[in-house]
């Protein structure tokens, strides 16, 4: 019985190994790898570009605003601040989407020429400068003269264009805390003010 089946084995391989010598396999298996690999790599292609597309940013727009890129050696008082928002730059986007996204970039120096420390008070707008078109706020302790009493200020903010807008200005805003109205303080440049719109 093993005899037999041995022999068939062997008649059955010589069979496939006439029928191999007609049909160049390894030309056949070499084209196919060529066609799978060109068809994923195809595939890969599309879904890398898609992907790409999918989380890739677009700047659709760049305004900005700047004073003063170099200031003298003594301190320049160009800006006595009060209690009340005080317009240091502004910058206007025009026909803006909604869902965009606008990022926000403020810079500016300040000099307190007080005995006493004072707080100074970074914002910014949307639209007009009025309480509810706040957007962003950041409160900074100035020290005494003598002291640390010239610094900067830096803001940073990312804000969302709303459905109603169509031109949108920004204001950079600085202004004496409260408990500060009596004490000098000064804003002064160099001042930059930028807003950059991006489609996401």
């Amino acid at each position: 019985m093993s005899k037999y089946y041995y022999y068939y084995k062997s008649e059955h391989k010589m069979a496939i190994e006439e029928d191999a010598a007609e049909f160049d396999y390894k030309k056949h298996d070499k084209k196919k790898d060529h066609c799978e690999k060109h068809d994923k790599k195809n595939h890969c292609d599309k879904h890398d570009k898609k992907d790409h597309k999918k989380e890739s940013s677009k700047l659709v727009e760049f305004a900005y605003q700047t004073f003063d890129p170099i200031t003298p050696l003594v301190l320049p008082l160009n800006f006595p601040l009060s209690t009340q928002p005080q317009a240091i730059a502004t910058v206007t986007l025009k026909d803006v989407e909604k869902g965009n996204v606008v990022w926000l970039n403020g810079l500016y120096h300040v000099n307190n020429n007080s005995p006493e420390f004072a707080d100074v008070i970074t914002r910014i707008y949307r639209g007009n400068i009025s309480p509810g078109n706040l957007i962003y706020q950041s409160i900074v302790e100035i020290d005494a003269e003598g002291n640390d009493d010239a610094t900067e200020s830096v803001s940073q903010f990312v804000d969302v264009i709303p459905a109603d807008a169509k031109n949108v200005t920004y204001y950079l805003t600085a202004q004496k805390g409260q408990f500060s109205e009596d004490l000098n303080v000064f804003a002064y440049g160099p001042i930059t003010f930028t807003a950059a719109e991006i489609k996401q």
